[in-house]
């Protein structure tokens, strides 16, 4: 009657309900068990028989409820140890009706076990470990962590636009920066002036960089400067009182002892660096060179000093190391205020921006910054030393500039360019070689000269730049038809427009050039050979991506080859012949180019070129340059080639360049009012990631 009544409460009983549930029995059991009441067990225990079909295999429990429950004891389906008498059979007249019972309701209930499983507690555990990582790394400050130029939620959702955001003046640079940043007061210094500059030293090498032998021998000068400091210190009080012995046994006598004394007392003093097995030679070698220079100083007259000042120009000494190392970085401006207001300057004429970046990305800078009134350039000892070897223009000089893709060469070139010409020197500038090897519309043989090919269109183009450059300075140069002959044909020369047949302005070769084609290449090789054979001005030709010209050519010409296969070297060509002989270098690989080739001599004046590392060259090509120009810079020849390689920015001159940024206006520190440059770990992260490089501090600035 009890069963009945509890399977007539509804059409879907709470045991019919606990079958949808899909739980397994023993998880049945221990439900019931802790929310049922005395009573309602033991009616459980009767209507087992009504959903035992649906758990297979617990027939048995189903009818021998006690019985099961009994083994499963200690279980966690089980409720305490005391209750396990909870099956007993009572007295009927202890049965309560069913008015009296309380049913299980799984709405009210929570089925899941209470206690966690091993994967569970895994789970959480390790959850715990990275919530405390998390925290730890909100609590990080820095570039890495936080990013102040983060784009909030909020300033997206405004409806501000460029136009509305303030205009730039030079009033919202920091007071550091405009305190930083030095400008030359010349603007563009002359070479003689920029060769006697002191700027701070280029950064030392780092076998990091993928070259360890200038590490290697950076490091052995170092050693070496730093013993013979120690040792003039320490050898300076015993020398006078040598000096003033009498005999020479005597002097030398005591000098053998200084010997012997300075090197222990040094090494007591360097536990480390004494230890190295040449230790003893560095000193014996840096006394040595320490008693020569005394020596010398005490040989010296007053007559000769007095002689030296009559000669008036001290200041012609470039600067010294010490001076280097006190001295801070300064720009040159080449900004014409008279000129038109152009991106390039009129003094670097013809450099351009390029649809695919040019010659180098220094333009990049110039177009993007906020300051129009301002073409600044750093001032480098790279670039010093390139005005040193030059300042002197009655020796004819060659310099080969090199170094990593990015650090400035393309820089050091146009400052070049630009002080020859503030010098008064006449410059052929060609910016960009790795256009003009490839794209020179068409190519013909030589009417004159066999096994010569023309560019008649890019020769045309050389000569306009030239006008535009230099006309007022080639103007009253005079040149004899005889020496035409070389480059033109009698049949040329007579049908050429000019005036006179005698004597021929250099001037009026170039304007035959711009107006007809056809004599366009002629008269660019007359002009450059008349001009490296002149006295009268310094003439200077630079070239840029100049290992452009070694790589696999461009043009081709049945008259070169029948089958036009191979390509026309650059040096049977009349724009670039001029350049690679007057450098006398070549790619062949073995550094023995200079030995082959023979370089042509421009009786006043020099050569300046730089090679590429942003353009398709193969790396033989250049690495064979290297190569050649190192090698011929060690040899004794008529025209002394300099091997300069630009170096990466320091970290002084990093904060310069960074300080120079804001005074500008470029990129994001156009409004930064100092927060970077007063910022230590934002400018060490900033010449981290550029690694010292220019086009990656340009980058890094921007974005």
């Amino acid at each position: 009657q009890s069963l009945t009544s509890l399977l007539s409460v509804s059409s879907k009983t709470p045991v019919e309900k606990l079958r949808t549930t899909n739980l397994s029995l023993p998880v049945v059991h221990s439900v019931m068990l802790r929310h049922l009441t005395f009573h309602g067990a033991r009616r459980l225990s009767c209507a087992a028989s009504r959903f035992s079909s649906g758990f297979v295999g617990e027939n048995i429990a189903l009818c021998q409820p006690q019985a099961y429950f009994s083994s499963r004891k200690g279980s966690r389906y089980l409720p305490p140890s005391d209750e396990d008498n909870l099956l007993e059979p009572v007295e009927k007249s202890a049965m309560a009706s069913p008015d009296d019972m309380e049913f299980f309701d799984p709405s009210t209930f929570d089925l899941n076990d209470d206690e966690e499983s091993e994967e569970e507690i895994l789970e959480r555990e390790q959850e715990e470990k990275r919530q405390k990582i998390r925290d730890e790394l909100d609590k990080r400050t820095g570039r890495l962590w936080s990013d102040p130029w983060e784009i909030t939620h909020e300033e997206w959702s405004t409806k501000r636009v460029a136009d509305d955001l303030p205009d730039w003046t030079p009033d919202m640079c920091s007071r550091i920066s405009s305190e930083r940043v030095k400008i030359h007061p010349d603007g563009t210094p002359t070479l003689l002036t920029l060769s006697k500059i002191a700027l701070p030293p280029p950064p030392p090498p780092h076998p990091g960089h993928g070259n360890a032998k200038p590490y290697s021998k950076y490091r052995k000068s170092a050693h070496n400067e730093y013993v013979a400091e120690k040792v003039a210190a320490m050898a300076a009080p015993k020398v006078d009182e040598i000096l003033k012995k009498e005999t020479w046994q005597d002097k030398q006598d005591a000098v053998d002892e200084l010997f012997e004394s300075v090197e222990f007392q040094l090494k007591d003093q360097e536990k480390i660096l004494g230890r190295h097995p040449k230790f003893g030679d560095w000193v014996e070698r840096a006394l040595e060179d320490y008693l020569r220079s005394v020596k010398h100083e005490s040989s010296a007259t007053k007559e000769s000093v007095t002689d030296k000042e009559a000669e008036g120009d001290i200041s012609n000494n470039f600067p010294s190391k010490e001076q280097d190392e006190k001295a801070l970085p300064i720009f040159c401006d080449l900004y014409d205020k008279e000129g038109p207001d152009a991106v390039v300057p009129k003094i670097l004429h013809p450099l351009k921006p390029h649809a695919k970046d040019g010659p180098g990305r220094m333009i990049e800078e110039w177009e993007i910054i906020a300051h129009k009134e301002t073409k600044r350039m750093m001032l480098r000892q790279s670039t010093r030393k390139i005005a040193q070897v030059l300042s002197d223009d009655s020796k004819p000089s060659r310099v080969y500039v090199t170094g990593k893709r990015g650090v400035g060469k393309t820089v050091a070139l146009a400052t070049i360019v630009a002080s020859a010409r503030r010098s008064g020197h006449i410059v052929l500038y060609m910016p960009d070689g790795d256009r003009l090897r490839k794209l020179g519309y068409y190519i013909v043989p030589s009417g004159h000269r066999e096994g010569m090919f023309d560019l008649p269109r890019l020769s045309q183009e050389v000569c306009a730049e030239l006008l535009v450059s230099h006309e007022a300075d080639i103007k009253g140069m005079i040149t004899s038809v005889e020496k035409f002959e070389k480059f033109m044909s009698k049949t040329q020369i007579t049908k050429m427009p000019i005036e006179s047949k005698e004597k021929v302005a250099l001037v009026d070769l170039l304007k035959v050039a711009v107006e007809n084609e056809n004599y366009a290449a002629p008269c660019y090789s007359i002009v450059i050979h008349e001009l490296m054979n002149q006295t009268e001005k310094p003439f200077l030709m630079v070239a840029d991506a100049f290992n452009c010209y070694f790589d696999h050519g461009q043009y081709f010409h049945m008259d070169y080859d029948e089958n036009v296969k191979n390509a026309i070297p650059c040096k049977l060509i009349n724009l670039f012949e001029p350049l690679i002989n007057t450098m006398g270098i070549s790619a062949d690989g073995n550094g023995e180019g200079s030995k082959k080739t023979e370089a042509s001599i421009i009786k006043r004046g020099g050569i300046v070129v730089g090679t590429s590392e942003a353009h398709a060259v193969a790396r033989e090509s250049t690495d064979g340059l290297d190569a050649s120009a190192k090698k011929a810079s060690s040899d004794d020849s008529k025209i002394p080639l300099h091997f300069v390689e630009v170096p990466r920015f320091s970290p002084l001159e990093v904060e310069h360049i960074i300080s120079n940024f804001e005074a500008t206006g470029l990129g994001r520190l156009r409004f930064d009012r100092g927060d970077t440059v007063m910022n230590g770990n934002e400018v060490a992260y900033i010449q981290m990631v550029s690694g010292g490089v220019g086009q990656n501090l340009v980058d890094e600035c921007v974005m």
